[in-house]
Order: structure tokens, then sequence, then C-alpha cells
């Protein structure tokens, strides 16, 4: 609240057609491979260097899903072994799902046999960064990477675990409301970014790790399933966050209208030195650079929001009212609150500002 009791809510954006600016930037000098003008697609290599000296952990008793102390017995290695990329460190089982593979070059470093990790030092290596985003470059910073622009809707997400990928969008569930079902996620999802309307389960996990799509999107995921989640070979985007919540009308029918389309999904969050949320970009066609609207906007009538918190979470409304007393919401407490018009069966309704952001 500011000082004239103006409220500035949180922001989530679903924005139809912006303009999207990315840096891309090597965490170490290295060589530019592109030009400002030059237009680039996801996969395309930017930016180039040298990587050497790095540990890499690899966790054979998670991936095996063993205990810790069982996981000794199942290595194909021992101190001081040269491995090369793809050297099977540890099996167990004759399928491919049984086996640990060396992530990179180099010799193991460490065995733990408490908690049954390898520990394996990196060789000098090529690290190439690739565009991520089809675009134009607009901008490069010698010897670090480029700025890449593109018009396209870009859709903020509350969660994200794993990295970055990208590929064709496509929807298996009918309605926002509708849990991801396995069955749907199948051959022809090879190479996707798969979205559900609500929540899934480990059947869906499993499917979609089978078919390698290359990424999920849905409302929300179970608590329990955070573990199994983290180990994805892909990452995974909730829109809502944790819990069993639906999937906001809004960004549903954003996705929906861009089924076929490539896009571009990172789940990475930094909270400070610069914010980054977890997000999905779609590049699209446009005579016009249209700009994105600045942040920090007031709550205010007609404002657009979604509801964080309460039995109405992830329903999004308009703002009809703002009562300048405080209301006595259902817990006995009186709250500065908004009144909200969510349509449907909710209708009209008083929301605490607490319990509210912006979306837009």
């Amino acid at each position: 609240m500011s000082e004239a009791g103006v409220y500035y809510p949180p922001e989530t954006r679903v924005l139809p057609l912006t303009m999207i600016r990315r840096e891309r930037m090597l965490p170490m000098p290295g060589k530019v491979l592109v030009e400002p003008g030059d237009r680039v697609q996801p996969a395309q290599p930017v930016a180039q260097t040298e990587v050497s000296g790095e540990v890499s952990v690899v966790n054979v008793a998670q991936l095996l899903r063993v205990e810790p102390a069982r996981a000794y017995k199942y290595l194909k290695v021992r101190e001081g072994t040269d491995v090369t990329m793809n050297t099977i460190i540890a099996s167990k089982g004759l399928t491919s799902a049984g086996r640990v593979k060396s992530p990179a070059n180099g010799f193991v470093y460490r065995i733990d046999k408490s908690t049954g990790r390898v520990l394996i030092k990196v060789v000098s290596r090529p690290l190439e960064l690739v565009a991520y985003l089809a675009g134009t470059v607009s901008s490069v910073v010698a010897g670090r990477g480029v700025v890449i622009e593109t018009t396209g809707a870009l859709i903020q997400a509350a969660l994200g675990i794993g990295g970055e990928s990208y590929g064709v969008l496509q929807v298996v569930s009918k309605r926002a409301t509708d849990p991801m079902k396995a069955r749907t996620i199948d051959v022809t999802m090879h190479g996707a970014i798969v979205v559900g309307g609500a929540w899934f389960d480990e059947a869906v996990l499993q499917q979609a790790i089978q078919m390698q799509v290359r990424g999920l999107i849905a409302g929300s995921l179970d608590g329990s399933m955070l573990e199994a989640a983290r180990n994805a070979p892909f990452p995974i985007l909730l829109t809502e966050g944790l819990g069993h919540i639906a999937m906001a009308a809004p960004i549903f029918k954003l996705l929906k209208s861009n089924v076929g389309r490539e896009v571009s999904i990172s789940a990475l969050t930094r909270s400070r030195w610069g914010l980054q949320r977890p997000e999905i970009l779609i590049p699209l066609p446009s005579d016009s650079r249209p700009e994105p609207p600045a942040f920090g906007i007031p709550l205010a009538v007609g404002v657009r929001v979604r509801v964080l918190r309460g039995p109405r979470q992830g329903k999004v409304g308009q703002v009809t009212a703002l009562p300048e007393l405080p209301q006595q919401i259902e817990t006995g407490a009186k709250v500065h609150c908004a009144e909200i018009d969510l349509g449907g069966d909710d209708g009209r309704t008083l929301v605490p500002f607490a319990n509210l952001e912006i979306f837009r």
C-alpha cells in the first residue's frame, strides 16, 4: 500500500502479442557466432566457449531408486577410471532405465558410498550456447553473447522445474479444468511441448518420458510428485503452482489458440540480480512492434486480477469495486478487500488485497 492508500499487487503477464527480448550470455568469455540482424532458430548456437575443471555429481542411488548405501554394488567404475560421455557407470537390470551414464568426458574423481553419489572430474570441453528463441539478433556483447528479439505471446508461470526447452505446442486436455491423462500422450507427442488443463499424476509423467516429449505445462502438481518432477529429463511449468488447481482460463485459451506453433519454455527462476520467472514464449508474425506494458500498475476498478489463495484460487476476474473501509471476511477478520466479478456461479465476491495479483 502506498502513502496515498493505493495498492500495487504482484503481477503475472499473459500477453497475446508483445515485444520479447532475451539475453543469451556465456558464463565466461568466448566467441559470438552471429551478427546483429541475423535470424536465429531455437537450436542454433549463437556463442561458444571452453569449460574445464568442473566436477559433475551423479546421484546413482536416486537414479536407480535404491538406498544410498546399496548403490555401491551397482557401480561399474572405480575411482580414477576414465569415462566418456554416456559411459555406463552403474547398472541395475537389463533395461536402459536401469543404467546410469556419465554426463561428460573425464574421470571418476570420487565415489561417496554413504550418499550413493559419483563425482566426475570433467575435462576441458566445448560449451555451445543456443538461441533458445526464434527471432532476430538485435545486439551483440563482444565475447559474451547476444540479445534476441521477436514479437509473440508471453505467458508467465507460477512454478518451474528444470531448465529450458523448445518444440511444437500440443494441447491434450479439452478444458482448463481437465486433469491430464496418460492415454492422451502418444507417439504423436514425440518432441512436443505438451499442455494439460489442470494437474497430472505419476502415470502421465512416465508416459511423457517414454514418448520423449520436450516439456510439460499444466495448471498444478501435487506436492508429493516434486521429487519425480525434478528427475524428469525435460522442464515442467505450472501456471498456478502446487496442489490440484485448474489452469487459469485465459492462459488455457491462449495456449490452445496456438497449437501447432513452435514455442520456447524456460523453468528457470531467479529472484535476485534481475527477476526471472518461468515462461512460455510463442513467436508470432506481426507488422508492428508492440511494447510490453510497464510493471507496477495499481489495483483499480476495471483491472483484471487472479485469486492467489482461498477456495477460489486460480480464478480470474475483473475488479468492480474497491470499498474504502476494511471488510469482514469468512475468518471474521476485517481487511481491505476488492469486489471481483469472477463470472459464472462465483459471480461477484470480496477478496482480500493480499490474495490478489494483477493478471495481464
